[in-house]
């Protein structure tokens, strides 16, 4: 979950909580997919399935209703007719809660296998796909076929009667009465609508708490609130500035001399401990996400970061946009924190804190477990 507010400061921590913004996984990676897997264009839609089970492929009349055929992809030309289909048996006994993470890592479950290696077949035919946008594709694979009994491909031509179009990829996936319909198409090379900023960190956020579980039932969480402030940073100390100009909020406050380690306060972060908080995040982040799987419970090997990591693209995006939001092109970012790097709320313990300053931005980051 990402909870986003827009501040006039300096109430950070308390504007977090003015508006909540829920992002479902499908939205999440549609969006995601958009802005790591340039050239090409991904539509999944929900649909309901007929109560007779299939034992081989349905009528293209059935295909269309289930997958919410013509009304492919939006805009113009967008319209899709199915023409034909092929059915898999792909019901998989022994499937997980964490396959589509296996499927991130490029070790699909059995019952994702075949979507795997459609969705990425067809990526790689384009060329470009990169080990970020691999993992992605992968993610996208398991989790459409999360408990799945059945996978349609389907065929479709551009308009009714006309030749199929051999350069996309329509997969339908059955979980009992409901449908899940996955649309690919090559696409512009860059987002035809431009992605907001907070729109984005909701949905990284999203995917993020897919990864980082404590329990059952409960995800890391992330806030992020941004800010405005009016102290001038264009000066030979700007830490001091920000100091003598930035009161707080009376809730999160930066640490000054003699305050302890355990309070409520943010401590200052030079740019080298900044980088090194943040490979460190980044490694504990990759071991909290595998030791919630069963699939490295006997791999002691190192992964490779961030590799085939998603959990960790992730991390890197996240705080790369809201870096940018905050500093802009001026280069100056001052960073203050308290439990940082991420270590003990990665396991449901306590929280941590990371504030963000720019010229005239801030941003507040709290995580919690």
């Amino acid at each position: 979950m990402v909870i986003l507010g827009v501040s006039s400061a300096p109430a950070l921590r308390r504007s977090a909580l003015t508006a909540t913004r829920q992002v479902g996984s499908f939205q999440a990676l549609e969006c995601l997919f958009r802005l790591w897997v340039p050239g090409w264009r991904l539509a999944v839609v929900r649909g309901e399935a007929p109560e007779e089970n299939w034992t081989s492929a349905p009528s293209l009349t059935e295909v269309a209703k289930c997958g919410a055929f013509p009304g492919t992809f939006a805009g113009p030309g967008g319209r899709r007719h199915p023409v034909a289909v092929e059915w898999f048996d792909i019901q998989d006994p022994d499937e997980t809660a964490d396959s589509p993470l296996h499927a991130s890592w490029g070790l699909p479950a059995e019952g994702a296998e075949q979507a795997y290696e459609f969705l990425i077949g067809t990526l790689e035919s384009g060329g470009g796909l990169d080990r970020r946008g691999r993992a992605l594709a992968g993610y996208v694979a398991g989790y459409l076929a999360a408990d799945a009994t059945d996978l349609l491909r389907i065929e479709v031509a551009a308009e009714s009667g006309g030749p199929p179009l051999d350069d996309e990829l329509h997969l339908l996936t059955r979980q009992w009465r409901s449908t899940w319909r996955l649309s690919l198409a090559p696409g512009p090379t860059t987002p035809d609508v431009p992605v907001g900023v907070e729109y984005r960190i909701a949905c990284i956020t999203a995917l993020l708490g897919e990864f980082l579980r404590t329990n059952n039932t409960d995800a890391v969480t992330f806030e992020v609130s941004f800010g405005t402030h009016e102290v001038d940073l264009d000066v030979a100390d700007p830490d001091a500035a920000f100091r003598t100009g930035w009161t707080g909020d009376g809730e999160w406050l930066i640490a000054e001399e003699g305050d302890d380690e355990d309070d409520d306060v943010l401590w200052a972060l030079d740019a080298a401990a900044l980088k090194a908080a943040l490979a460190a995040s980044e490694r504990n982040i990759v071991e909290a996400a595998r030791a919630a799987t069963v699939l490295w419970e006997f791999d002691d090997s190192t992964p490779e970061i961030p590799g085939d990591e998603l959990v960790s693209w992730l991390a890197r995006d996240l705080y790369a946009t809201i870096a940018a939001e905050v500093a802009g092109t001026s280069g100056v970012l001052l960073a203050y924190a308290k439990k940082f790097p991420l270590e003990e709320v990665l396991h449901g313990e306590g929280d941590s804190c990371l504030l963000l300053v720019g010229p005239g931005r801030t941003a507040l980051v709290y995580v919690s477990g």
